[in-house]
């Protein structure tokens, strides 16, 4: 246990110790949009593709979603194959990320065997399956990645995010089984 505190406490340390300005809009389109921490373009598209590299190598195809904080689309991708709901539970898993700040992965595991949380969050629009991340550097949250289409989508954000932006917080325990409903 006090292995993995002082593991936790390392990453926090290193995720914001992370230069974030080569993250993060320029001061002179800061200015135009008032917004500073807001993940840039460049970002956006390096995470994307280097999402896109792992769902290749894992034979999988993959869209992949970058917001803003606030919930604009910086950058889109969608690999041939995908079909519509694809696509949407890449956005979905995004946005999700922007309302609880959290992994989606995490929200899952809230939200497993607990009925009445799922039916609270169900109009919300929260989106509790593996596969959205909130995007930290300098310990800001500058945006939200949503990967839907393969069956590895949360390896697949987690991996680029660490490779494109460095460490990020750790990933959610694994969802508990569900519990056998009485009859």
């Amino acid at each position: 246990m006090l292995a993995r505190l002082l593991l936790l406490s390392t990453c926090a340390w290193i995720v914001q110790a992370q230069d974030i300005s080569k993250f993060v809009l320029s001061d002179d389109a800061a200015k135009k949009t008032l917004i500073k921490n807001e993940i840039n373009v460049d970002t956006a598209e390096k995470i994307a593709k280097a999402c896109v590299e792992f769902a290749k190598k894992n034979n999988q195809a993959v869209t992949v979603f970058v917001l803003t904080p606030t919930g604009q689309t910086v950058y889109s991708y969608r690999m041939d194959g995908q079909v519509p709901i694809n696509i949407e539970t890449a956005r979905l898993k995004a946005e999700s990320v922007l309302f609880t700040r959290d992994s989606t992965h995490a929200r899952a595991n809230q939200v497993a065997n607990n009925i009445s949380l799922q039916m609270r969050w169900a109009p919300l629009g929260v989106f509790p399956v593996p596969g959205g991340l909130p995007i930290v550097a300098g310990g800001q949250m500058i945006g939200a990645v949503g990967v839907g289409g393969g069956t590895r989508d949360e390896d697949c954000a987690y991996e680029a995010l660490t490779q494109v932006v460095g460490p990020q917080p750790p990933l959610a325990p694994p969802t508990p089984p569900a519990v056998p409903q009485a009859k």
